[in-house]
């Protein structure tokens, strides 16, 4: 655990295991613990690289806004830093528009990719779910009740029915390193920024798209239209998931990225 400085930012860096290199990219306002159980169920085979985005968590905040080709250079430093020569990257939601990024700034680096929950063209209904997101942040009175209004989009209804969404209601509001209203808010004026539509037939990593059933922010339409636009790639929809079926089902999640893995190995 250290923090690294690349890009005129210092990113908090965790990696556990040996093995071949995965980097894990988070997606908005999430630290890079929210890969515990992928970071658990892997390290026996992998080298697993976590880290919190810039605004986020224990890493720095630049001034000024953000754009996703800032998180990408980020992360594109941080693989240089680390001295990960070919790595598989898995990215969700904007972590996997940063992923798109990387792949197409630096694509002798990453050996796979793995794109969750994420889009790369947006339309108006998913730029006012974000600008939403952005006014819940500015107006909720307390961080709970900005999360509540948020994770209804990104877990399914079981996660709050079986009373699981508690405990990490209680964990985020436990912790120490929440992010500020100001960060979150430029974060998700870059995801409103982003559009690589016209590029992604460019990727040329051997790439899987999964998708949530039960994804509403991001459902399965935008996943179909990056699998349309990158080359070779295919795409799988997990039943009874929302947004993050690597944290709703993480032991599915995780044996579902060693088969690709061992598949493009």
């Amino acid at each position: 655990m250290a923090r690294v400085s690349v890009n005129g930012v210092d990113l908090w860096v965790e990696q556990k295991g040996d093995g071949d290199d995965v980097l894990f990219i988070s997606g908005l306002a999430d630290e890079g613990v929210c890969w515990v159980d992928q970071v658990a169920g892997l390290r026996d085979r992998y080298r697993l690289t976590t880290f919190d985005n810039r605004g986020v968590g224990r890493s720095s905040t630049p001034e000024g806004p953000f754009q996703i080709s800032d998180f990408a250079a980020d992360t594109a430093a941080l693989i240089d830093e680390l001295g990960l020569e070919r790595v598989h990257v898995v990215g969700s939601s904007m972590g996997g528009a940063i992923a798109q990024e990387l792949a197409l700034s630096r694509p002798e680096r990453i050996r796979s990719l793995v794109l969750n929950g994420t889009w790369c063209r947006g339309d108006r209904f998913l730029h006012e779910i974000f600008r939403s997101w952005m006014w819940s942040a500015e107006k909720a009175d307390s961080v709970r009740d900005f999360l509540v209004a948020v994770n209804l989009w990104c877990f399914s209804p079981r996660i709050w029915n079986e009373g699981i969404m508690d405990e990490w209601l209680e964990e985020a509001e436990a912790s120490p390193y929440a992010q500020s209203v100001g960060a979150f808010c430029r974060s998700a004026e870059a995801l409103i920024g982003h559009d690589s539509a016209e590029r992604v037939s460019d990727i040329s990593a051997p790439t899987l798209v999964t998708v949530g059933e039960l994804d509403l922010v991001l459902p399965p339409r935008f996943s179909q239209e990056l699998v349309d636009r990158i080359p070779g790639s295919r795409l799988v929809v997990i039943p009874g998931a929302g947004h993050q079926p690597f944290q709703e089902l993480p032991a599915d999640y995780n044996r579902l990225l060693v088969e690709f893995w061992q598949s493009v190995s």
